[in-house]
């Protein structure tokens, strides 16, 4: 019972840094609020080094135990659909990534829970992905704040007709963020919902594909906004140097570092056997937790 106690108290300090139902209500309070820049070093790292931090201990230090498993596995499932839903809601951009965050966080907490070789896989194949889909998708909120002079997605509109080679760009990780094949999302997905098919978590099956439908939705919406749709009426702008009286070499620097991760998601998305094997290599690592306690205290 105490050791139960014990995991119960790390999880909870984790789940806080990961943002897990019902501990996440600060990271959409917080996350619109600073530079692009800084929220997409917040977006990509912060929240997954707290998903790190599980796996290391509940692979090695708390040996797997019925209720931790049922409440890791629950708390992914609420994560993923308040998530979702959460993002369904928003208008402004970096409110509406920051729910994903949240629901693509379920998804690694919720293959944590599984505790299967295939599904930690997945996890930390997903984790890769999600590190450079989220942080791009800050830098895109950005550069679309110099470009629409707003964050509401009313308020934006237009941007495909305008700058088409650039909305392709931006594409990219929007729909990696749902996973469409073969793009990066689609791999680590489907080595989640192979694990839980294949050993009857047939729960959490339906509720990542619940979240998947979700993101689709979400980001459908955001294409549509700000891509497709003519812009909407802008009352008081933000005073943000627009885009369009940027010099060259100022918007190059804004659009390298999109591109740059874009290259990175594209490539874990079209030769996922590289990375799959990495991820299965350390999955299997650490499912081996004895071998890690030989080799650190020399036994």
């Amino acid at each position: 019972g105490l050791i139960s106690v014990c995991a119960l108290i790390f999880f909870t300090g984790f789940g806080i840094k990961s943002a897990v139902f019902p501990l996440y209500f600060w990271l959409p309070s917080s996350y619109h609020t600073p530079p692009a820049a800084v929220s997409a070093i917040f977006g990509g790292l912060l929240t997954k080094v707290g998903v790190y931090a599980m796996i290391r201990i509940f692979t090695l230090v708390f040996t797997r135990d019925p209720f931790m498993d049922q409440l890791i596995l629950g708390v992914g499932a609420a994560t993923i659909i308040s998530g979702g839903l959460g993002a369904l809601k928003q208008d402004n951009i970096r409110k509406v990534f920051s729910y994903l965050i949240i629901c693509h966080i379920g998804f690694m907490v919720a293959g944590l829970g599984m505790f299967t070789t295939l599904a930690l896989a997945g996890v930390i194949y997903y984790m890769m992905h999600d590190i450079l889909v989220k942080a791009n998708l800050f830098l895109i909120s950005g550069l679309l704040m110099r470009i629409s002079d707003t964050l509401s997605l009313a308020k934006m509109g237009g941007i495909m007709k305008r700058f088409p080679a650039l909305s392709l760009l931006m594409a990219i990780p929007l729909f990696s963020l749902v996973g469409i094949p073969p793009l990066s999302g689609f791999w680590p997905k489907i080595s989640l919902l192979k694990a839980a098919g294949m050993d009857g978590f047939y729960g959490t099956l339906a509720v990542i594909l619940i979240g998947s439908l979700l993101t689709l939705v979400v980001i459908a919406r955001v294409w549509a906004s700000v891509f497709w749709k003519e812009p909407g009426e802008q009352t008081d702008p933000m005073t943000v140097k627009s885009y369009s009286k940027m010099r060259p070499t100022e918007k190059i620097t804004l659009i390298i570092p999109i591109g740059l991760l874009a290259i990175c998601t594209l490539y874990l998305g079209f030769f996922p056997e590289h990375i799959q094997q990495l991820a299965t290599r350390i999955a299997g690592e650490l499912m081996d937790r004895q071998s890690y306690i030989q080799a650190v205290l020399k036994m």
